[in-house]
């Protein structure tokens, strides 16, 4: 047979496997195969520089991309690679024998080492991966992941420790990176919980603020008012204009007390609100009794409703807070009417996003939004002073809404209408 060149030893997998499959052709000779092989195979084949595989085993060792060393069992140093060396900025001849593994490293490593490594090695055996820190020759610290193997004599007993070393400086720097930014975001929830605690303290003391003061001044006010009225009995105006200017005080004394009535309310509705549990309010027959309760005060309005609450039937949420929602938007759908048009009010439910929109929509006056968009929940704001009103209403949806964790969304146009959309959680 003849002698096949080192090329052609590179080549035989490739044939077997093309011999195999019937692409190449041979004749028998003492049940050998005589292999043909065409230009066209070989032009297929890369050419390869044989001087790749002809490896320096104790250069790949020195300069490796990684620290190799070995140790006695106690740590003293036997063997280093030329990376380590220059890593550490020493000479071989001022380790070697010299200083132990543990003395390469710093404080806190060595402590770490002899403390937990050294107990894992000797009874597995093995370390895989264990961050520690070298201490280098001008002060300076090199963060590794070190690697390292016990081997044991013909006796079984410790002969030496392999010890690879890989450079995790990046890796370090970037956990440092990951530590601050944790830390920053941390202290910044600290201080955003200090806030709202700080908020919620100083929301509660204004509300009790309000509750007290109107509690106290209304009955000053009451009594205001029934002195004036009595005023009123026992005395003769002379002057033409005094009716009408005890009318505009007696108008005074009522926007006061309504007023007072009106800030004691929401702080009452929000107080409930804290204690109400959250159930399954039935929409349709909800909605249906507080219509019921509004009616006998517009039965000159002939108002139409249309309910359809088929998406959503029901929603989980504190009743008291809910019918608060739906009686001052439904309200003021029949309050700000259009003149010379029947009210036609529409309620429904959607899903959107993972949300529950309640919508309510009427044909009334509407409001112009380019005027009142960014003041359309703000206390006492009212946008048809011509129509009685306290401009305490959208305030007190919007807040219930915001608690409840929702939001408020509202389209109108003047002379058609509004619709205001409470986005609610399912």
């Amino acid at each position: 047979m003849p002698c096949l060149g080192a090329r052609t030893n590179l080549l035989l997998p490739a044939w077997h496997a093309k011999q195999e499959a019937g692409l190449i052709s041979g004749v028998s000779g003492g049940g050998a195969y005589s292999p043909v092989m065409s230009k066209a195979d070989d032009e297929l084949l890369p050419e390869l520089d044989l001087r790749l595989t002809e490896e320096n085993l104790e250069d790949l060792y020195e300069h490796a991309p990684c620290g190799y060393c070995s140790c006695l069992p106690d740590g003293t140093l036997v063997k280093l690679n030329h990376t380590l060396l220059q890593w550490l900025g020493y000479s071989r001849q001022e380790v070697v024998a010299r200083y132990t593994l543990q003395e390469l490293l710093t404080a806190e490593g060595r402590q770490n080492y002899e403390t937990h490594c050294l107990p894992l090695l000797l009874q597995h055996g093995q370390l895989k991966e264990i961050s520690n820190t070298l201490q280098l020759k001008d002060g300076a610290t090199l963060p590794v992941l070190l690697n390292a193997v016990l081997l044991h004599d013909a006796t079984g007993q410790p002969l030496v420790v392999r010890v690879t070393l890989f450079d995790i400086t990046g890796r370090h720097q970037y956990e440092q990176e990951l530590l601050r930014a944790r830390a920053q975001a941390e202290e910044q929830a600290e201080q955003l919980r200090a806030q709202n605690e700080q908020l919620t303290r100083i929301n509660a003391d204004l509300d009790n603020f309000v509750y007290t003061a109107s509690h106290d001044l209304k009955q000053p006010v009451h009594n205001m008012a029934g002195l004036f009225e009595e005023f009123k009995r026992s005395t003769t105006f002379h002057d033409p204009a005094a009716a009408h200017m005890a009318a505009m005080f007696t108008e005074a004394l009522h926007q006061i007390l309504t007023t007072i009535d009106g800030l004691t309310e929401i702080v009452q509705e929000e107080r409930k609100l804290e204690q109400a549990p959250v159930e399954a309010v039935e929409l349709q027959p909800f909605t249906e009794e507080i219509i019921r309760s509004l009616l006998p005060r517009r039965e000159q309005a002939e108002a139409r409703f249309s309910l359809n609450f088929v998406a959503v039937p029901a929603l989980r949420i504190a009743r008291h807070s809910l019918h608060s929602m739906l009686y001052n938007l439904l309200n003021n759908a029949l309050l700000y009417t259009e003149p010379g048009r029947p009210p036609h009010i529409t309620v429904n439910t959607t899903q959107q996003n993972g949300m529950v929109v309640l919508s309510v929509q009427d044909n009334g006056r509407g409001i112009d939004l380019k005027r009142y968009r960014g003041k359309m929940f703000q206390l006492f704001r009212r946008f048809h002073p011509e129509v009685a009103g306290t401009g305490m209403g959208l305030y007190l949806v919007n807040r219930l809404v915001y608690q409840a964790g929702g939001r408020i969304e509202v389209e109108s146009e003047v002379g058609q209408g509004t619709t205001f959309r409470l986005y609610l959680p399912r």
